[in-house]
């Protein structure tokens, strides 16, 4: 009687947690409940995530007068208020919209931009995931979080270094419950310069073994043929429309413009829908919206308008500008298949298939 009671009270808390708890069966025939930390399963539906904000005033732009994007994110619909919209990555209440946001797309995964120790972007991670991610009002507490480790693209880090920052991420960061693992390892996704080739995978590699990493290095001409290759793969250019390097990942990408440029890839609503739809049907690991949020590349399917961009003068809405605002949240909201276990979040509904 006192061992069902005791079950039934697990049950109860169980219920309450949601997707921290699972039943598993044990070695002597009887089941238990036990708390895990909830890690979606492959395919990955992962956007890069750019946390360097306030970064507005680049290539001599005065905000909240102009700034450094063809787009002014839209975190206040039906407002056009540059001096509040122009946000700062570390405001809580722009981090719940954006969590909200990617529930609503239904992104399992963020990939945060991390340029160093201290550096700001890693401020702003340490506060959204050791943070804001444990807290009982979060929109999306079954968002998991990896780092796209951005130093690869300056040089060539020797091993010692790469293991240093790895050592860093796995203290500060890998034992929050937000924090992405694959097979038990948590994940961290590299991005590399045009020259980089056989020697990262081969650093890399070391760095690896030493912390135990699940490691996603960017492609390069003849990366299939390299030695001692990473866990998988991936491809970082969003001035393409799609592109599948099989059996690692697909990316897909909303538009390409960069503040003072011209347009690379322009916005297309459709063509974004049959990208992503591409992307859904592919035989791959890692399934990639590129961005999240690059607003001066302008790769964002973050809700926002269109605006005609100035350095002397004010900013304002482009009347002819591009359908923009949540539509592309929206597009990813119909194709992409229903998060795995819900949003997590305390009295929302958990699905019991995913497509």
């Amino acid at each position: 009687m006192r061992q069902l009671l005791i079950s039934f009270l697990i049950l109860a808390a169980a219920q309450s947690l949601g997707s921290y708890v699972t039943l598993i069966p044990q070695a002597q025939g009887n089941d238990r409940l036990q708390i895990f930390e909830f890690q979606p399963s492959a395919p990955y539906y992962a956007t890069f995530f750019y946390p360097w904000y306030p970064h507005w005033s680049s290539e001599g732009h005065a905000p909240p007068r102009n700034w450094f994007s063809n787009y002014l994110p839209d975190p206040k619909p039906g407002v056009f208020d540059p001096a509040t919209e122009l946000y700062n990555s570390n405001d809580d209440a722009i981090i719940y919209w954006q969590l909200r946001k990617m529930a609503e797309a239904r992104i399992e995964v963020s990939i945060s931009s991390w340029w160093g120790q201290d550096h700001k972007t890693d401020k702003t991670f340490r506060h959204i995931l050791n943070d804001v991610m444990n807290r009982s009002d979060n929109p999306y507490p079954n968002l998991r979080w990896a780092l796209y480790y951005e130093k690869e693209s300056l040089g060539d880090p020797a091993v010692t270094e790469l293991v240093n920052d790895l050592n860093y991420i796995k203290k500060q960061y890998v034992n929050q419950r937000g924090y992405l693992k694959v097979g038990g390892k948590p994940v961290i996704f590299v991005y590399s310069d045009p020259k980089d080739s056989g020697d990262m995978v081969s650093r890399w590699a070391d760095a690896r073994s030493q912390a135990k990493f699940y490691v996603v290095l960017r492609v390069f001409a003849g990366y299939q043929k390299a030695k001692n290759p990473p866990d998988s793969w991936h491809q970082y250019a969003p001035a393409l429309r799609k592109e599948m390097q099989y059996p690692y990942s697909f990316l897909v990408s909303p538009g390409f413009w960069r503040d003072g440029g011209a347009v690379r890839l322009p916005r297309d609503l459709v063509a974004f829908r049959d990208a992503v739809s591409a992307m859904v049907a592919a035989p791959v690991t890692w399934k990639l919206v590129e961005t999240w949020n690059e607003w001066g590349e302008g790769t964002s399917v973050e809700p926002a308008d269109q605006v005609i961009q100035t350095k002397k003068d004010n900013a304002r809405l482009d009347p002819k500008g591009a359908l923009f605002k949540d539509h592309y949240i929206k597009v990813l909201q119909e194709v992409l298949p229903p998060l795995e276990q819900g949003t997590g979040a305390a009295g929302s509904r958990q699905p019991t298939t995913r497509d």
